[in-house]
């Protein structure tokens, strides 16, 4: 499924940042949760996007700028998603560097470090 074309990918993209920017130290969101508060492109079918939102801000956060904290997006399982490279070691190392903590199978507590924009407490 591709964006329609009266929604360019640059500008959900920009969208995606500006959320995920948002997201404070020691805290996480999950591709899916993004997608979620964001919402579908202009003429997107709000069914398909349920099931692809998810995909598209991992595709958004593959080439995010320098200011983007990258490494607060994790997988709805709370694990870092696997990419080549050493992504995945960084990105649980920045996240430790921030206080957020991982249980013996990799995982983040969500219930604990995730974030929605709705949250008062952040």
């Amino acid at each position: 499924m591709e964006l329609k074309p009266s929604t360019s990918k640059t500008e959900y993209s920009k969208r995606v940042y500006a959320l995920v920017r948002r997201i404070p130290k020691g805290r996480v969101m999950t591709y899916g949760l993004i997608a979620s508060h964001i919402g579908p492109p202009q003429g997107t079918d709000i069914y398909a996007y349920e099931r692809i939102g998810p995909r598209w801000v991992g595709y958004a956060m593959r080439s995010c700028p320098d200011d983007v904290p990258w490494h607060r997006v994790v997988n709805a399982e709370g694990r870092i998603s696997v990419r080549p490279g050493l992504g995945p070691h960084l990105q649980k190392s920045l996240l430790e560097d921030e206080g957020v903590v991982f249980d013996l199978a990799g995982r983040i507590d969500l219930d604990s470090f995730g974030w929605a924009p709705d949250d008062t407490n952040s």
